[in-house]
């Protein structure tokens, strides 16, 4: 009986140091810096940050029409978005499209692995974000 009593704490003890952290708001406002996805996005949004300023965008009234038709086609993929770019006469277009989906990869990639960040409102999800783009404490 004392086997049994014995084993059952174990199996006990067991079970609760395996249970999951639950993903909230908190978790990720205070350790998202430990995860390398985010820390990824973090420093690709950094670089297209420091970089846009280089390149300037399209403003033309056909490109911005072209835009709001298709944008799904657009921004299907990094070459078709230089593509419409290039179509516009913007220099470096490859480069600026490599850097925006560099970004927006890195964020999937993040999301995809932490389906809970999305379950996040708007708002707390650009705070997290906000929290350690700004933030320079760096990553453990």
């Amino acid at each position: 009986m004392k086997k049994v009593v014995i084993l059952l704490l174990m199996c006990l003890s067991a079970s609760v140091f395996a249970q999951k952290t639950e993903k909230d708001l908190k978790y990720y406002y205070y350790y998202a810096n430990q995860d390398k996805d985010f820390n990824a996005y973090l420093e690709a949004r950094k670089l297209f940050d420091a970089k846009k300023f280089d390149f300037k965008l399209p403003a033309s009234k056909e490109a911005v029409a072209e835009l709001a038709a298709n944008a799904t086609k657009i921004f299907r993929n990094e070459k078709s978005y230089a593509d419409f770019l290039t179509r516009y006469g913007m220099v470096n277009s490859g480069e600026y499209a490599e850097l925006f989906y560099t970004q927006m990869g890195a964020l999937k990639t993040f999301i995809k692995k932490n389906p809970e960040f999305y379950n996040l409102t708007a708002k707390e999800r650009q705070s997290v974000i906000d929290k350690w783009y700004f933030s320079d404490i760096a990553s453990q």
